[in-house]
């Protein structure tokens, strides 16, 4: 499944983007990391998009307290939207 992610930055959008790059939830372990990709929208907002998400398994490390990624994102990060993104036709 693909993703789009709506990050509410509760710090700053540079702030958040390094502890994103250090890549403590060690996002190769449910998606294809290496099709990543992160926007940003404004200081207080980014957008992520996750290709080929294992969603039980992205589940398991971003809902774990006591996974390396917990403690870094709860003081950077204020809430995620979480968007399925799937291909369609165009109208006709």
């Amino acid at each position: 499944m693909d993703l789009l992610v709506v990050v509410h930055i509760t710090s700053s959008y540079d702030s958040w983007k390094e502890v994103f790059d250090s890549n403590p939830a060690d996002r190769a372990a449910f998606a294809d990391d290496d099709r990543t990709r992160v926007a940003k929208v404004d200081d207080n907002t980014a957008m992520v998009q996750l290709f080929n998400v294992d969603m039980q398994k992205m589940s398991k490390i971003i809902n774990n307290p006591n996974s390396p990624a917990a403690d870094l994102m709860a003081e950077h990060v204020e809430k995620r939207d979480l968007y399925k993104v799937e291909q369609m036709s165009p109208p006709s």
